[in-house]
């Protein structure tokens, strides 16, 4: 009889302890809502003023990547050049 009363009284404690587990998560759920929210706007804000800057990069990095593939070629076509200005004149 007594260990079926020591195991209703753990039950309780342990429900008792899920509700005031459930209690706090929510309370702190219902906190957090206004900095979950100035976090969307600030990071909308900020999306939108980093795009145009991330626009020019992208387009930036299409031009200019090319004339950094072909710098490590830039003395064989700087010979070339010359033998065809040797063999022009």
């Amino acid at each position: 009889m007594e260990i079926g009363v020591i195991l209703l009284l753990l039950g309780l404690f342990l429900i008792g302890f899920k509700v005031l587990g459930l209690i706090f998560k929510a309370s702190f759920f219902i906190l957090s809502i206004p900095f979950q929210i100035l976090g969307a706007i600030f990071g909308v804000i900020l999306l939108t003023l980093l795009l145009p800057f991330a626009a020019v990069a992208g387009v930036l990095t299409v031009v200019v990547a090319p004339l950094f593939i072909l710098g490590p070629l830039l003395p064989a076509l700087l010979v070339f050049f010359g033998f065809y200005l040797i063999l022009k004149s």
